[in-house]
């Protein structure tokens, strides 16, 4: 299982409701919490969907290796929220994955919603990359989508390149042409 770290996530899967092709991008923040208790390292993932057109009932589920995280914990959803999310502990002794599991409550849920989870690091430095899935709703909950999460560009570094690339481009149409 890979290791964890704060990441961004572009998945390419069929277009749920449409029937086309389009990718999905989910990008989450990894932030070190105060440890309430010594010799626990505590650590909270935020994850951010775009807006791909979710239909009710599907969902994406974030794996938690059981030799890296503990104590996973979520906010409940607030009021009036497209999604509706769960945690499974994962269990070292069994080898079996924790995850969280969101599903969409209605077609085309709020883009806008930030997904929390909490959670004990056991491993060393930053948590990093995890296993991501997106599935299709019951009764098979079959998985339509996998892949690892990958490390973001940040939009400044974009937005920054984005302007050199037109200065440079501006100052080519002013020299004049031999």
């Amino acid at each position: 299982m890979p290791l964890y770290r704060s990441a961004h996530v572009a998945v390419s899967l069929l277009a749920l409701a449409a029937g086309s092709a389009r990718a999905v991008e989910v990008s989450y923040s990894v932030q070190d919490v105060v440890d309430t208790q010594l010799g626990h390292d505590r650590w909270r993932y935020e994850y951010r969907l775009d807006a791909f057109p979710f239909a009710a009932g599907y969902g994406f589920t974030v794996h938690f290796d059981p030799d890296l995280y503990t104590a996973l914990q979520t906010a409940l959803p607030a009021p009036g929220s497209d999604w509706d999310a769960i945690v499974r502990q994962p269990d070292a002794g069994l080898g079996s994955d924790g995850f969280y599991d969101a599903e969409a409550l209605f077609d085309d849920p709020s883009a806008d919603a930030v997904f929390r989870v909490s959670f004990e690091w056991l491993g060393t430095g930053t948590p990093s990359e995890q296993v991501f899935e997106v599935r299709e709703p019951e009764p098979s909950f079959a998985a339509v989508q996998s892949g690892t999460t990958v490390v973001p560009e940040p939009a400044t570094l974009v937005q920054h390149a984005s302007a050199v690339l037109s200065l440079a481009a501006l100052a080519r149409r002013g020299r004049p042409q031999c």
